[in-house]
C-alpha cells in the first residue's frame, strides 16, 4: 500500500478511536457560533459569511494542533521519520489525514451555522459547501506544517496559531470569504475569488511538501 494511504488510515483510526479532537472542536465551534449569534447585532455582519469562516479557522487550527501534539507526545513523529518514506510523503499523509477530519468538522460547523443564522446562500448552499471543503485544504497544509514545527516546543499550540493565522487570514480565508459572500450578494467577483482560493491552496500544498523535504 502507498505510504501516504497508510499515514491517512493511521490518522483516521487514531482519531476515530477516541474522537477527542473532533468532539472538542465541534463543541468549541458551537459555542463560538452561539456566542456570536446572540452578541452580534449588526445585520450586515450577520448576513455575510465571515462568522462561518472565523469558526472554521479557529477550531480547525485547534484540531490540527491537537493531532500534531498527540503525535509529538507519543513519539509517533520520531518513529515515522525513521520509516523508509520521504519527508514529502510524510507531510502529505499527515496533511490529508487532517484534511479529512477538517472536512467532517467543517460540515458540522456549516450545519450549525445554517441552523443558527439561516441559509444566506439560498440555492447556492451546495456550492458554498464545496468552497468550504476547498478552503480546508489550505488550512490543513499550513496548519500541518506549522504544527509539526512548533508542537515540540513549549507553548507550541500558541506558536502554531501565531504563525498560521496571519498567513491564512490574508490568503485562503480572505479568498474564501469573498467567494461565499459573492454567492450571498450575487456579485460577479465569484470567479476571481474562487480562482485565487484554488491558487492559494495549490501553493500551500506544494510549498509545504517542498519545505518538509528540505527541512532535515
Amino acid at each position: 500500500m502507498n505510504p501516504i494511504q497508510v499515514l491517512i488510515r493511521k490518522e483516521l483510526k487514531v482519531e476515530f478511536r477516541s474522537l477527542q479532537g473532533l468532539v472538542a472542536s465541534a463543541m468549541l465551534s458551537f459555542m463560538i457560533l452561539m456566542s456570536l449569534r446572540f452578541s452580534v447585532i449588526d445585520s450586515i455582519i450577520l448576513q455575510n459569511s465571515g462568522i462561518l469562516w472565523a469558526s472554521i479557522l479557529l477550531t480547525g487550527l485547534g484540531l490540527v494542533t491537537h493531532i500534531s501534539t498527540r503525535e509529538s507526545e507519543r513519539g509517533t513523529v520520531d518513529l515515522l521519520k525513521l520509516a523508509p518514506i520521504t519527508r514529502y510523503q510524510l507531510f502529505l499523509g499527515r496533511m490529508v489525514g487532517s484534511l479529512v477530519l477538517l472536512w467532517i468538522l467543517s460540515t458540522i460547523i456549516l450545519v450549525i451555522y445554517v441552523i443558527l443564522f439561516g441559509n444566506p446562500f439560498a440555492e447556492n448552499l451546495l456550492l458554498a459547501y464545496l468552497i468550504v471543503l476547498i478552503g480546508c485544504t489550505g488550512l490543513s497544509a499550513v496548519g500541518t506544517l506549522a504544527a509539526s514545527s512548533a508542537t515540540p516546543l513549549h507553548g507550541g499550540w500558541m506558536i502554531t496559531s501565531l504563525f498560521a493565522i496571519p498567513i491564512l487570514l490574508f490568503t485562503v480565508i480572505e479568498a474564501a470569504i469573498r467567494s461565499t459572500d459573492s454567492l450571498i450578494s450575487g456579485s460577479s467577483d465569484f470567479e476571481l475569488a474562487f480562482m485565487l482560493l484554488i491558487m492559494y491552496n495549490v501553493a500551500f500544498v506544494t510549498g509545504g511538501a517542498w519545505l518538509s523535504e528540505i527541512s532535515d
